[in-house]
């Protein structure tokens, strides 16, 4: 009986740390929360943030972040799309979003790692074709892990590297 009941008091806490932890990586700072927008869908992103290695005239090469190159999967496996230079987001169906350049992108740190890649929120414009991405106005990147340059610096100028991340992108449409 106390074997019972020290097993269930276990789960218990179990249970309850789990959800706790649930709950903090899901908290999302206000800056990043588009107002008079809903949520439509999250996906899943693993791919790679792609840097350049720059060299100006005086000054050793560094890292330049030149895109993203990345596969997401949301929807229980339904839906993919696929996230690139612009940053644009194309889904399977034919469905595109590109950030709208006009509007300045949010960023916060992100708060697990400083290997970990910020957190943003993306205005975005989609473009005629019908889909899923079609009422999307904009794209949230959080939950990010890896993804930043090497501290490193490059050895010559316009070496390119692929520096893995994963992340949560949760897509808003305006609310109607």
């Amino acid at each position: 009986m106390i074997g019972r009941r020290l097993l269930w008091i276990v789960a218990m806490f179990l249970a309850f740390a789990v959800g706790s932890q649930a709950a903090k990586a899901a908290e999302v700072p206000a800056d990043l929360q588009p107002t008079g927008y809903k949520l439509l869908f999250t996906a899943k992103a693993r791919g790679v943030q792609i840097y350049t290695s720059v060299a100006e005239a005086s000054a050793p090469a560094k890292w330049v972040l030149e895109a993203p190159l990345a596969t997401l999967n949301g929807d229980r496996g339904k839906l993919t799309i696929h996230h690139y230079a612009g940053p644009s987001w194309e889904a399977g169906d034919g469905s595109k979003v590109v950030r709208d350049k006009d509007t300045p992108v949010k960023s916060v740190p992100a708060p697990h790692a400083a290997a970990d890649i910020p957190w943003l929120l993306i205005k975005v414009s989609p473009d005629p074709a019908a889909g899923s991405l079609s009422k999307v106005g904009f794209v949230q990147r959080i939950e990010t892990h890896g993804g930043v340059a090497p501290a490193q610096a490059p050895i010559r100028p316009d070496t390119k590297i692929g520096v893995p991340y994963t992340a949560i992108y949760a897509f808003y449409a305006k609310v109607e």
